[in-house]
């Protein structure tokens, strides 16, 4: 899928958490910090992203409220996304958009165009498109599938085969079903997953620091060791 040409943005950005941080053993990685008075502002999300497995044994974190929720999921994902490379031909040019698409009826849809405003990834302005349903998808790198998807999941990624697209998304058994990225809150910590035969299909060269802090997804075929 190639994505439509948009507009220049200003540059922005976040890390993710250093070279020196711990693996996490089998799940994954970001625990959201216990909030106080006021939950920090989105431009100070990314911070939170700098909280690896080290913390698995810091006590539980207090209850989230949902809005802030889906910010951190939405930083999580822009940060992901810096940490993915996609092949040239995936743009128009140099300065084409890398485009976030959120599927569905999603409060993330809010908090992505948030976190991402003024922002890019790998000199690339970001922007944000919304599909309602599988037959309206447009053009895309990023598609967030939202959970008013399920059920409609194999069609969605039908839609897309063959396109260099990270699919990401919080359904149950989202990346072993073919999705790329499945996250989830759990324990106020967000847990993620990536099918990396489903990047490798989709021609995404996902970074080794990615694949260290989250679970890897291999499918039958490959883990049973056929070609």
């Amino acid at each position: 899928m190639q994505p439509r040409a948009a507009g220049r943005r200003q540059t922005g950005g976040c890390r993710l958490a250093g070279r020196g941080a711990p693996p996490a053993p089998a799940a994954a990685l970001i625990r959201v910090l216990p909030l106080r008075r006021h939950p920090p502002c989105p431009a100070a999300l990314p911070a939170l992203l700098l909280v690896a497995a080290a913390l698995g044994d810091a006590p539980r974190a207090q209850p989230v409220p949902p809005a802030f929720e889906h910010e951190v999921k939405a930083s999580f994902v822009y940060t992901v996304a810096k940490f993915v490379e996609w092949p040239e031909r995936s743009f128009e040019g140099p300065g084409a958009p890398l485009v976030f698409e959120v599927l569905g009826e999603d409060p993330f849809e809010a908090a992505l165009e948030n976190t991402v405003q003024g922002k890019t990834v790998n000199g690339h302005p970001v922007e944000v498109i919304r599909a309602g349903g599988a037959s309206d998808l447009l053009p895309c790198h990023v598609l967030y599938v939202g959970r008013s998807q399920a059920g409609r999941l194999q069609e969605v990624l039908d839609r897309v085969q063959g396109g260099t697209v990270l699919t990401v998304g919080e359904l149950e058994r989202f990346a072993q079903d073919g999705g790329v990225l499945g996250l989830r809150l759990e324990q106020n910590m967000i847990r993620f997953e990536v099918n990396v035969d489903a990047a490798e299909r989709a021609h995404l060269s996902i970074s080794s620091k990615i694949l260290k802090l989250g679970k890897v997804v291999r499918e039958r075929k490959h883990a049973m060791g056929s070609p």
